[in-house]
């Protein structure tokens, strides 16, 4: 078993919608998540018939895969841990308390500090602005970006908003509006993987290319969420974190969902998000029209744990001509507050 991470480059906007669910147009996020990366790369499969390969591959844990989270110049993010510290307050502290609370992701090279300033508060907290403002002072070098704190969250591109114009027959023309994401200079996602088998690495290496040639999210048909995929050893304290199962808490780093037997180990003395999981079959053969999945909700990225969970395979179809399969195996960290 080994891991390898694979930086994918944006060069177009991305669509991706938000977890909120709803209107999905005019609104988005920035990051992929590992059930909506699989299913872009069954997608894919589904085109040169290594389909049942891949999911199998999934299926038997030979394959697994975080979210694809962001990564500024060679610094990398993890997802911020859902952990809850207690409500004593402290003096001096609120304000950078409620900065941190609004913070998505954290710089791996600060991971342990964070947790550390949570756990002690008073002067940890402060050394950790410092900490913060010192990475992003170091980031700015290779991008476009602030160096205060507040400025974490906006280090990595900016939503934007396209106008176009929908023509249908001979209805009046209307306008609609498309939010996409648009990385800054320097920016992207990050994808971990941990295989077991090195032809299964490489036919996941062949579909992400792939994948990044005909892109991924919405309105590929305009030519946005198209990539390159860079793949790069993981760092040494990645590894630690991937390999810590002794941790008081497991961090999951991609959407996932515990088997039936799982849950109540899984769930007990943990803390957790639930994020819904929706969103229509992409496939030619599946029905004559276009279909909804069945929705799903699944543990959020960032959910700490009391144990690691194999998870499982969904299928989502209904009344459709093939399985429509939703992953629920993702990669966890271990956490030590």
């Amino acid at each position: 078993m080994d891991y390898l991470l694979y930086r994918l480059e944006f060069s177009t906007a991305l669509h991706i919608g938000r977890d909120g669910g709803g209107a999905s147009l005019d609104d988005g996020q920035m990051g992929i998540h590992a059930d909506t990366l699989l299913a872009a790369l069954c997608c894919e499969a589904a085109r040169n018939g290594s389909i049942t390969e891949l999911v199998d591959y999934f299926a038997d844990g030979i394959l697994t895969i975080s979210d694809a989270l962001p990564f500024a110049g060679p610094e990398l993010f993890l997802p911020k841990p859902v952990l809850f510290t207690g409500n004593k307050k402290r003096e001096g502290e609120a304000g950078l308390k409620k900065l941190l609370k609004a913070l998505e992701y954290i710089p791996l090279s600060a991971f342990n500090e964070y947790l550390q300033g949570l756990r002690r508060g008073g002067s940890d907290l402060e050394k950790l602005r410092y900490t913060f403002e010192r990475i992003l002072k170091e980031i700015r070098q290779t991008g476009p970006c602030g160096v205060a704190l507040e400025k974490l969250r906006y280090i990595f591109g900016q939503l934007t908003t396209v106008t176009r114009v929908a023509v249908k027959g001979d209805s009046p023309p209307l306008p609609y509006h498309v939010t996409a994401w648009k990385f800054a200079s320097g920016c992207g996602l990050y994808v971990i993987v941990r295989y077991e088998r090195e032809e299964a690495l490489d036919i996941f290496t062949s579909l992400l290319n792939r994948l990044g040639l005909s892109g991924i999210g919405g309105k590929q048909s305009s030519g946005w969420g198209k990539f390159e995929a860079r793949s790069c050893p993981a760092p040494k304290e990645l590894k630690q974190l991937l390999d810590d199962r002794q941790a008081a808490y497991q961090m999951l780093l991609g959407t996932a969902l515990p088997e039936d037997d799982e849950l109540e180990q899984v769930l007990g003395n943990g803390w957790y998000t639930l994020v819904r999981r929706g969103g229509f079959v992409r496939s030619a053969t599946y029905a004559t029209g276009q279909l909804k999945k069945r929705s799903l909700y699944m543990l959020g990225p960032g959910s700490c744990l009391a144990q690691r969970f194999r998870g499982g395979m969904y299928d989502l179809s209904a009344h459709g001509a093939h399985p429509v399969w939703r992953c629920g195996k993702s990669l966890f960290a271990g956490v030590n507050l």
